[in-house]
């Protein structure tokens, strides 16, 4: 047998051995990272709408809210508290993810930035509590603006500012539109 035969030979063999060990690891891990997951998730929900203790999924309509990426409504003993709205937008480093939550009475209850690419020092100060906290207590009955409302932008971060604030602004859209008359079933 040729001595390349010989060493393709025991390349593929190598090579069966390491895929069926990753496959094994796959499946092995894949259930245990869903869980964390989404325990991590309703941990971030639970953030920004106090007194719930159950989420459940809320359809989104097809194309209608491309920023918009999912919605959950809050529960506590079977009773809405509220709804969680996950939302993207587009900040100076990237996308911006959003989670923002809307209680029964249409108040703002809480926002929190979990994902962003935004500047170290500059933009990433969005994800400090001094400027999200600012949102909380406002009514989600109409558009937020940065400079009304007691909402101020983060200093040379006037983008990302605005990112978050647009962010909460498609929440607050799809409440009004999809379930402040009593929808989300």
């Amino acid at each position: 047998m040729p001595e390349t035969l010989k060493l393709g030979l025991k390349l593929l063999i190598i090579t069966v051995v390491a895929t069926f060990a990753l496959a094994l690891t796959q499946m092995v891990t894949e259930e245990p990272i869903r869980v964390q997951a989404e325990k991590a998730a309703n941990e971030a929900r639970s953030e920004v709408l106090e007194g719930a203790d159950e989420f459940t999924p809320v359809d989104i309509p097809d194309g209608t809210y491309p920023n918009v990426l999912e919605v959950h409504k809050g529960l506590m003993n079977g009773e809405t508290r509220g709804y969680t709205i996950k939302t993207s937008s587009k900040g100076y480093g990237g996308d911006l993810i959003v989670i923002v939550g809307i209680d029964a009475n249409g108040t703002i209850s809480g926002v929190r930035i979990t994902q962003h690419s935004e500047t170290p020092g500059l933009g990433a100060k969005a994800q400090e509590p001094a400027f999200y906290e600012q949102f909380s207590g406002k009514s989600a009955g109409s558009e937020l603006r940065l400079g009304d409302a007691g909402i101020a932008a983060i200093s040379g971060a006037t983008i990302s500012s605005r990112a978050v604030t647009a962010a909460v602004n498609y929440a607050i859209e799809f409440y009004n539109a999809e379930l402040a008359a009593g929808g989300g079933n």
